[in-house]
């Protein structure tokens, strides 16, 4: 699937419930969602190890695939125009 990433934040720290530490990043883009008129602001989350960061750019288009249970497996930039 296409998207384009509008946004991104790396958030990392310890849970305050329960003390688990937490480290990930968090994609922001636009697509179609259910009940939505027009295009909804979605978020996308992804491991630190697997897709760096500053790899990422703010604006950029993305192919993103998903396993069977909806966690995103494949992230990388879309073949350029």
């Amino acid at each position: 699937m296409k998207i384009n990433v509008v946004g991104k934040a790396h958030l990392k720290g310890m849970s305050k419930k329960s003390n688990n530490p937490y480290d990930f990043i968090q994609i922001h883009y636009l697509g179609f969602a259910r009940g939505v008129e027009g295009k909804a602001a979605l978020t996308l989350s992804l491991d630190p190890s697997q897709f760096p960061y500053d790899r990422i750019t703010v604006p950029g288009d993305y192919l993103v695939d998903f396993d069977n249970r909806g966690f995103p497996v494949d992230f990388q930039p879309a073949p350029g125009k």
